[in-house]
């Protein structure tokens, strides 16, 4: 009877879902939530540290609320069109005790990345108004005014595109077509002071798969986020027409974690606790090699190693953006990846290629910026929702739209604009091995560029192993 008993008990143990993992559950297992809203224990204009109670499991999706004030006016500034508020964190880092879980560096820049991937519709309708981001596009048709006398009657051609904007196209008469302003919406310019969110989700990869299960942790749980600098532009893109100048400072009363906890009914917590002594985890984190070059020294080829020695590597993205003075004004601000540049109207090559274990990840040297972003989608296995100009400034009939400015901007102007301004490439390393010790090898040689400074940024996705054992976090590199 003893050993029934003791059967049907692990059976009963069995059948217990995995309460981490994201996705469906059974219909018949009840939860519950509880949101906390959180103080930070630190918070200074440059850093702040949140506490994380060790109750229930982490919702993935918990927020952390941010805004601004301004000194010196500034009364139209807006986060930039592409990262939106992400672009106020510099580095963020999620701790267990003393060990680092996750941490991202120069986490705007990697947001510029990860935001390529947001369907333009997503942007319009949901991330405008909880991130700031608001990438998005719409046709200029020739239904508007011509010249001083003349009305298109078009529905159906459209010319041109422009950012998308829910308010405030103001069409204006020209003689060499359509102009006017296109403004963002109202709620997100700094004059009413909008509060923005961000998905812990989106700081840390680790937790876009799992939801922490805070209860059995008996360590101290915090995250940190290390703020952009208030010297710089780097934090929010005033209107053009109010020129640069003033600080944009961190609000400290609005900084707030959001923290959603997920509760089970019954004994579930606990039996799930006596069955996973010890859970084990595989996930990925991001490290950052940075470098600068001038514009001479990219027209011959360059070859520096990114890191990843013996590491599990399993794709390596990068940019190239041009060193953002505090004088200058962009729709993106400073998070953008600059394309080759023209020569007499003909498009320049970039040529690139990744080395690792004595082995070269392409055969031949891809220049064509098409294979180019080819190589990006397979490296994301999503597509980049940017049009052709914004990534390869190439274009021809039905571009960015000259004749429209967004908040002064022109957007299809190669230095303030957007044309030319996400040429992110991608590498994914497709054979399976272990990176040896002498590291992966990047080439570059960007043949025609504008005279100045660029910083090189490249990411490679690593491969992490996390452990809890007995309330006990450990993490180490696969």
């Amino acid at each position: 009877m003893s050993d029934m008993m003791n059967s049907d008990e692990t059976d009963d143990r069995g059948k217990i879902p995995d309460l981490m993992r994201i996705g469906q559950i059974p219909t018949d297992l009840q939860m519950s939530f509880d949101t906390d809203v959180l103080d930070p224990v630190v918070i200074t204009d440059d850093f702040c540290r949140f506490v994380i109670p060790n109750k229930g499991f982490l919702h993935s999706f918990s927020k952390i609320t941010l805004g601004v004030t301004a000194l010196g006016g500034k009364e139209q500034a807006t986060f930039p069109l592409n990262v939106g508020v992400h672009s106020l964190i510099d580095r963020c880092a999620l701790k267990i005790g003393t060990t680092t879980i996750a941490e991202v560096v120069d986490f705007g820049h990697y947001m510029a990345y990860k935001s390529l991937f947001i369907d333009n519709q997503i942007n319009y309708d949901r991330e405008m108004y909880l991130t700031g981001r608001g990438l998005s596009h719409d046709w200029i048709y020739n239904n508007v005014k011509l010249d001083a006398t003349t009305v298109g009657t078009s529905d159906v051609n459209a010319s041109f595109y422009a950012p998308k904007s829910r308010y405030n196209l103001e069409i204006s008469s020209g003689n060499t077509g359509a102009s006017g302003d296109i403004n963002s919406d109202p709620v997100l310019m700094n004059e009413n002071s909008p509060i923005l969110s961000i998905s812990v989700a989106d700081l840390f990869e680790f937790l876009k798969f799992n939801q922490l299960p805070l209860y059995m942790i008996d360590q101290q749980i915090s995250i940190e986020l290390h703020f952009k600098s208030a010297a710089s532009l780097g934090r929010l893109v005033p209107d053009k027409t109010e020129g640069s100048g003033g600080l944009f400072l961190i609000d400290q009363n609005r900084v707030k974690f959001v923290s959603d906890h997920i509760y089970y009914d019954g004994d579930i917590m606990e039996n799930y606790r006596a069955q996973n002594n010890v859970l084990n985890w595989t996930y990925v984190d991001y490290q950052l090699n940075k470098r600068s070059f001038t514009n001479t020294s990219l027209a011959s080829k360059q070859v520096f190693n990114v890191g990843g020695a013996g590491r599990l590597v399993n794709k390596v993205f990068t940019s190239l953006a041009e060193s953002f003075a505090t004088n200058d004004l962009r729709i993106t601000n400073e998070y953008s990846s600059a394309c080759v540049g023209l020569n007499n109207l003909n498009h320049g090559k970039l040529t690139t290629n990744l080395r690792y274990n004595d082995n070269y990840l392409f055969p031949i040297d891809p220049t064509n910026i098409a294979v180019h972003f080819h190589h990006l989608l397979d490296a994301e296995q999503n597509v980049p929702h940017v049009s052709r100009e914004e990534y390869s400034f190439e274009s021809g009939e039905g571009g960015l739209a000259s004749q429209f400015l967004y908040q002064g901007y022109n957007a299809a102007d190669g230095q303030e604009g957007l044309a030319g301004k996400f040429t992110w490439l991608g590498y994914r390393l497709n054979r399976n091995e272990r990176v040896s010790s002498r590291g992966i090898e990047l080439e570059i040689q960007y043949s025609t560029m504008n005279a100045g400074t660029y910083i090189h940024r490249a990411y490679i996705e690593v491969v992490k192993q996390a452990s809890l054992r007995n309330g006990i976090f450990e993490t180490d590199f696969a």
